[in-house]
């Protein structure tokens, strides 16, 4: 019988910015990209946004394939189910390593905006988990919440961060009675979140981002 052995090796990470840390910053935000996405397309939902004041980072998930076949465009993921230890160990590793790197957090004067899309809302999450990064604002975008995420060893931390899930009344993944009942079980957790439900599919919509940065920033 085939033994299955490992090892720890180095990879490259990516990621795409729009605008750059500099003294006129007042926000700057992480933006995870879901499913069968790249980071360099991501990025430019966010692009509306003046670059004098918000700066945007788009890490990309380390795993890329091609979307149908070796003739269609390639895509990338955070994660799969295949040795899936392994990999939240690798991108955990990877976000950590890139704040450390751009220390878009050591600026008290910064708002600091974490939002995850689809597969990016587990993999932002299981991330500020582990290093519980320096966060004003969460925002979750039509993602799912896997059991084995435990919040009750981080109730505190994440009190004091305003959350939000973004939900289309439209999205062909996921409901709103789904999304309704897991935000009183996660409740029950220690991790409340602020609901907002639109009209628009599962995609980041520009026109209900807007609406709550005029409301929140």
């Amino acid at each position: 019988m085939a033994a299955h052995l490992k090892i720890r090796t180095e990879k490259t990470g990516h990621y795409f910015m729009h605008g750059y840390l500099k003294e006129t910053t007042r926000y700057v935000w992480v933006c995870l990209h879901g499913y069968g996405q790249l980071a360099k397309h991501f990025v430019k939902r966010f692009e509306f946004l003046d670059p004098e004041i918000h700066t945007i980072i788009a890490p990309e998930g380390l795993n890329r394939f091609y979307f149908e076949g070796l003739n269609d465009r390639p895509v990338a993921t955070w994660m799969t189910s295949e040795d899936r230890l392994d990999e939240i160990a690798d991108y955990v590793g990877f976000l950590e390593t890139l704040r450390q790197k751009l220390g878009w957090d050591k600026n008290e004067n910064i708002k600091v905006i974490y939002l995850g899309f689809s597969q990016g809302v587990t993999t932002l999450l299981r991330w500020m988990l582990d290093a519980t990064p320096r966060a004003d604002y969460l925002l979750l975008w039509a993602g799912g919440f896997p059991d084995d995420l435990l919040f009750a060893h981080r109730k505190e931390y994440f009190r004091l961060i305003s959350t939000h899930y973004f939900l289309g009344d439209s999205d062909e993944f996921i409901s709103l009675d789904r999304v309704e009942k897991e935000k009183e079980e996660l409740a029950l957790k220690g991790f409340a979140f602020d609901l907002h439900h639109f009209q628009g599919n599962h995609k980041v919509d520009e026109k209900e981002l807007t609406e709550w940065i005029e409301t929140n920033l």
